[in-house]
């Protein structure tokens, strides 16, 4: 599956920062603790409601802290938020089907 997922960031400024970006076979990284150990574990994100939901949670844990959120858009750049400029964002994740392999780059960052 591929997912589009494109976030609007109103900073604090007035400004707008629109970044878009691809997640191909998206996936959820995390660990278990089994008998006293850490054990690295990967779900395969099967929707993108699934995907906007994560990094829903991503962006309202980089809020509250404070952190800078960078990604590699689809031309190999990173762009980057901080996300202490950030006043409120918009998020959305939707499923491209596979034969619309042209990438469209409105990374304004």
């Amino acid at each position: 599956m591929k997912v589009q997922i494109t976030a609007n960031f109103f900073l604090d400024n007035g400004e707008v920062k629109r970044v878009e970006w691809f997640e191909i076979d998206p996936k959820l990284k995390g660990k278990i603790v089994e008998d006293g150990v850490d054990k690295p574990v990967e779900i395969i994100l099967k929707a993108a409601k699934d995907v906007q939901e994560e990094y829903k949670k991503i962006f309202r844990k980089y809020q509250k802290e404070g952190e800078v959120f960078a990604v590699e858009n689809i031309l190999g750049e990173v762009s980057g938020v901080h996300f202490t400029k950030v006043a409120y964002w918009t998020l959305q994740a939707k499923e491209v089907k596979e034969e619309a392999t042209e990438p469209t780059n409105n990374t304004t960052i």
